[in-house]
């Protein structure tokens, strides 16, 4: 068996952030589901906001990335995505020390797999999954009933990390807040003239498009009706809202007291190329410009 090290990139090429310098407005993760590609699209149907910018389903805070607003609220019911983004925000060099020494070969994933996170300090945790991101199968996240995480190799021959991209993504994290917490408790806390943008798990397309275990608790029909009744409430305070979510009857249904605009995307974790492309909605309080 060959061992790969990690090469760290400096941010030449295809890693160069869509915005600013090499490395700018880009995540330093590569979550399914996250908005990478479409973020740019995601901005322009920004509202005329005056407050803050909340994010209460973080993944890989791609549209954050996008925007880089001077006041921030990113959260999120992952407990290791979240110290994740503070260890960047606090300690980068700490963190990417630590992955330097990280070989990728399936018997140490497997061992970094199966760690105990409550062992580990809080760089190990960001380091531990910025490792299992880049290593494991299409980036997933999911984790049993348990709590714990069963993702399998994947056997990827890539750098961990791009340094320019880690050190920009930590320089935006420092003036961000970074909370554990449910999405209800973010929109709770949603002012008048902040926007909160909502991108949950999504209500699935169907068969083995339903990837919805990315904590231990499954997020289903019961929680995204819990979704609109809060975007409801806080619409009503004068918070803006938007959301993501799939082409579905069941989302319309859902979300139907809020307009809708239908967007064009790309599906990566569909493994038949033929069902990459996609629609995904986006729902919102106000008037958006056509897409």
């Amino acid at each position: 068996m060959t061992t790969r090290r990690p090469r760290a990139t400096d941010g030449e090429g295809p890693s160069e952030g869509p915005s600013g310098g090499p490395g700018e407005g880009r995540s330093f993760l590569k979550w399914a589901g996250g908005k990478t590609r479409y973020a740019d699209r995601l901005a322009a149907l920004a509202p005329p906001y005056r407050g803050r910018y909340l994010e209460p389903f973080m993944g890989s805070a791609a549209l954050f990335f996008e925007l880089r607003p001077a006041r921030a609220v990113l959260s999120d019911a992952n407990p290791e995505l979240v110290v994740c983004f503070r260890q960047v925000a606090e300690d980068p060099e700490k963190v990417m020390a630590l992955l330097d020494a990280m070989p990728n070969d399936r018997e140490f994933y497997d061992s970094v797999r199966a760690q105990r996170v409550e062992a580990l300090s809080d760089a190990e945790r960001a380091a531990r999954v910025i490792y299992l991101n880049k290593t494991g199968f299409r980036g997933l996240w999911r984790v049993n009933r348990r709590g714990v995480f069963n993702v399998p190799y994947g056997a990827y021959d890539r750098p961990y990390y791009n340094r320019r991209t880690l050190l920009a993504a930590s320089a935006a994290l420092r003036g961000a807040e970074i909370h554990c917490r449910d999405f209800t408790e973010a929109l709770r806390q949603a002012e008048a003239g902040d926007w909160v943008y909502l991108d949950p798990p999504y209500v699935p397309l169907g068969g083995f498009a339903d990837f919805q275990r990315y904590t231990a608790e499954q997020f289903g029909e019961a929680d995204h009706r819990r979704l609109a009744a809060a975007m409801r409430e806080a619409a009503g305070r004068g918070v803006y809202v938007t959301l993501s979510n799939s082409d579905t009857p069941l989302s319309r249904e859902i979300f139907a007291d809020f307009r809708v605009t239908r967007m064009a995307t790309r599906r990566d974790i569909n493994l038949r190329a033929a069902g990459r492309g996609s629609w995904d909605l986006v729902f919102t309080n106000y008037e958006t410009p056509a897409t």
